[in-house]
């Protein structure tokens, strides 16, 4: 059975939602669908921030935006002191089914349970788009006059993002970024194990090819083979990747430096060792033990060649030289990025550059949008992606609107 649509949606993310939404708005008398294979609409929104919802970030270019959609969809929301945007009753769910409501509302059909395999762009009298999709056993046929590929990345699988709309839109002459995890844990070559669990403030940087190219403040934690926490999830987008053409760099020639005294410059750091070694505490490990947890000042005291129970004031000051560029520069190597299951967004996918920023129409194609995950976008953590899943919906949405011929 072949069903006729004036704009289909695959994706009831954020994304996909909020495109449709603004898009009946706009052109009521449009026949709106959205296709979601899995059988509820945006399970992944319905989990984001661990069920809290961070939608957004006042920080956002386009937040005074996002902030009027959520106020014209009844959505009410709260900004926390660092700018991150929740909904007041700080649950996620709640959001999806608001979008939900009000989709189907506005006549917008939403077809579960129902995988779009494939998009074919033929421009004749029944559609410029034929999509087949499967539901069940059984396969049919969906004309459109204009299509939006919503599906996501690949982080959160389980949630329904497996990839599907880049490799519709590699068919349809498009090219696709090498995909990888990102906002994930990196994973380290040196062995951490005995640092495993420990957590620390610190300021956390990259180098690439010996230039910086990431500096940021947060806590990180050491796990087993990796290390975590924010700034470290920030930091894994700005790894190298394997087939990109503005960096074909490899990750050998990384080298992750920890701070683990930012508030200290060098000379100040050395200062108080010194005082403490000639004045106050008898090892070498007493000297750290206000400075930071024990395993790592046992760690630094092991690369720097210093038994822990030597003498402090026995100390030259080269040796001391060398315990405070421990503390400063705690240089790791990254090895990888931790898979699919751990990532918050995916690295990778549709390249702006082939995309439309102010309709979020493809250059390629006329009458195909991308919008969300599915587009190489990924932000820091704190609600960017979340925001840039929102602007992009409403400029396609909007955008689909203003090409509706109308009967």
């Amino acid at each position: 059975m072949n069903k006729f649509v004036d704009i289909a949606i695959i994706g009831s993310g954020p994304a996909g939602l909020a495109a449709a939404v603004k898009a009946k708005e706009n052109a009521p008398g449009a026949r709106v669908l959205i296709i979601e294979k899995m059988k509820e609409p945006a399970k992944k929104l319905s989990a984001s921030g661990n069920g809290r919802g961070n939608l957004s970030n006042r920080k956002c270019k386009s937040a005074d935006e996002v902030l009027r959609f959520f106020s014209e969809t009844g959505i009410a929301v709260r900004m926390d002191n660092e700018g991150r945007i929740y909904p007041y009753s700080e649950d996620a769910k709640a959001v999806t089914e608001s979008l939900v409501k009000r989709a189907r509302m506005l006549g917008v059909e939403i077809l579960l349970n129902t995988k779009a395999d494939s998009v074919e762009a033929v421009h004749d009298d029944k559609g410029s788009f034929h999509i087949f999709v499967e539901k069940g056993k059984n396969r049919e046929g969906i004309f459109a006059e204009q299509v939006l590929i919503a599906t996501g990345g690949k982080s959160f699988a389980v949630y329904g993002s497996t990839g599907d709309g880049q490799i519709i839109a590699r068919k349809l002459g498009h090219t696709v970024n090498p995909m990888v995890p990102s906002l994930t844990a990196i994973e380290i070559k040196e062995n951490i194990r005995n640092l495993k669990g420990t957590r620390a403030k610190v300021q956390a940087s990259l180098f690439d090819h010996g230039e910086s190219v990431f500096c940021e403040n947060g806590e990180i934690q050491f796990r087993e083979d990796c290390i975590s926490g924010i700034c470290i999830m920030n930091m894994s987008s700005k790894l190298p990747v394997s087939g990109y053409a503005d960096r074909g760099k490899s990750m050998e020639e990384c080298k992750i430096v920890i701070n683990f005294m930012p508030d200290f410059s060098s000379a100040e750091l050395v200062g108080f060792l010194k005082n403490e070694s000639d004045n106050i505490c008898k090892t070498a490990s007493d000297m750290l033990k206000t400075l930071v947890k024990t395993a790592i000042s046992d760690e630094i005291l092991k690369r720097s060649n210093i038994a822990l129970d030597r003498e402090a004031k026995s100390l030259t000051m080269e040796e001391i030289l060398t315990i405070a560029n421990g503390l400063r520069m705690f240089t790791l190597t990254p090895t990888g990025r931790k898979g699919w299951k751990e990532a918050q967004v995916t690295k990778g996918g549709i390249p702006l550059e082939e995309i439309d920023d102010a309709t979020m129409e493809s250059k390629l194609v006329k009458g195909l949008y991308f919008a969300g995950e599915v587009t190489d976008y990924d932000g820091p953590c704190g609600g960017y992606n979340l925001n840039n899943a929102w602007i992009t919906g409403i400029k396609a949405g909007r955008a689909m609107a203003a090409d509706f011929k109308g009967e």
